[in-house]
């Protein structure tokens, strides 16, 4: 049990959230964290940070993103330490009969099926730009893997995305729409109207959300990401501020790439939970270079080993090197390597500070149970929790 979190972290929440819905910088979100932190300082006794130094994983029953704190003696989030799913508070007898009656473990271990619905126009250049980037997931998934299908679907009615829903049977829904704040709900995009409810005679096990804004915590909003999972969702992904579309494909494209890889060649992840704490970790590398023009045209040259930045980075230079509890920290280190060695350390290390980068990649919720969702088969984990396995 948690001491009661203090108001000052909801209202520095806001405050942060808030920020998104501008031209954001570097040195502000920096500086909102920070107080976040300094807010939330009532919670670190020894016993929870003894427990979770030995977690496998973090469940949060709280209306509050646990994940965005970073406890003391860590330099980055404990999202990025460990993975953390969110279970809602809000309506609390709802909580409490989702509790008493858990769902059924499932698996992905097969063939998984990804639809991907397309909500906003392609004359947005916001939805053309969301298209490309599937387009790029699609035909990358469909290079190494045969166990994985991504099939793109244009939803621009709400009708429309029923019918698709109900036509491919999806695994795992993506819907690629804009967020908008109703009054106190945060809602998505379809057909020009909001939406809380989408109404499907089947809902997937899995729901990303790739629109903005769809999973705010700060102000007590009423989520559809949160709602999704009474309507029967087990698990929902969503964003608690306005992200850029193009670091979101990114993201996203990553997610596939790395579910396609242990669905073919099993081994390294357990629940869809695990690879997503992977995809979002590592990402912080992405986050930095993405933080200015200077670090993003520097990240394209070649090294003294003949390699762009970022290839040799995530393909020998990051092994072994990347603590999950300091990845922003760390990748700094080895990124700050290759520019010495190239003569442009002051150069690039100076760009990490002036404009900086904001780490967009921990600003996502989970929600639900996706560490109830396996990607190995139900199967086999009975065999390997007998006695004498």
């Amino acid at each position: 049990m948690l001491p009661t979190m203090p108001p000052d972290a909801f209202v520095t929440l806001a405050e942060l959230e808030r920020h998104f819905h501008t031209p954001h910088s570097s040195a502000a979100v920096r500086r909102l964290l920070t107080r976040l932190n300094d807010a939330a300082q009532p919670l670190w006794s020894k016993e929870l940070k003894a427990a979770i130094q030995r977690a496998s994983y973090l469940t949060v029953f709280s209306d509050f993103p646990l994940g965005l704190l970073t406890m003391p003696g860590d330099s980055a989030p404990l999202c990025a330490r460990l993975p953390v799913t969110y279970r809602p508070l809000q309506p609390l007898t709802r909580m409490v009969q989702q509790q008493l009656s858990a769902p059924p473990a499932i698996s992905l271990d097969r063939n998984i099926k990804v639809l991907v619905a397309e909500c906003i126009p392609v004359s947005d250049p916001v939805g053309r730009m969301s298209r490309q980037g599937w387009d790029i997931a699609r035909e990358t998934v469909a290079s190494g893997s045969v166990t994985l299908t991504i099939v793109q679907a244009e939803t621009l009615t709400l009708g429309a995305l029923q019918q698709s829903v109900a036509e491919y049977h999806p695994d795992i829904l993506v819907i690629s729409a804009h967020g908008t704040m109703a009054g106190n709900m945060a809602a998505l995009v379809i057909g020009d109207a909001p939406h809380l409810d989408l109404g499907l005679d089947r809902m997937p096990p899995v729901v990303v959300l790739s629109a903005c804004h769809v999973a705010p915590r700060g102000s007590g909003d009423v989520a559809i990401t949160d709602l999704l999972l009474r309507e029967g969702a087990l698990a929902v992904l969503g964003t608690q501020v306005p992200v850029d579309v193009r670091r979101n494909a990114m993201l996203m494209v990553r997610f596939m790439v790395y579910l396609a890889k242990e669905n073919t060649k099993p081994g390294q992840f357990s629940t869809i939970l695990d690879v997503w704490h992977h995809v979002q970790m590592s990402n912080a590398v992405n986050d930095i270079i993405d933080g200015s023009l200077g670090l993003r045209a520097w990240a394209t040259r070649t090294t003294i080993n003949g390699q762009p930045v970022l290839v040799e980075f995530m393909s020998s230079r990051a092994a072994g090197r990347i603590r999950p509890p300091h990845v922003y920290e760390d990748t700094e280190r080895v990124l700050g390597e290759i520019a010495e060695e190239q003569g442009q350390g002051d150069r690039v290390r100076n760009w990490f500070r002036r404009p900086g980068y904001v780490p967009e990649s921990l600003f996502y919720i989970f929600a639900g149970r996706p560490d109830r969702i396996h990607l190995t088969p139900l199967e086999l984990l009975t065999e390997q929790a007998r006695p004498g396995r």
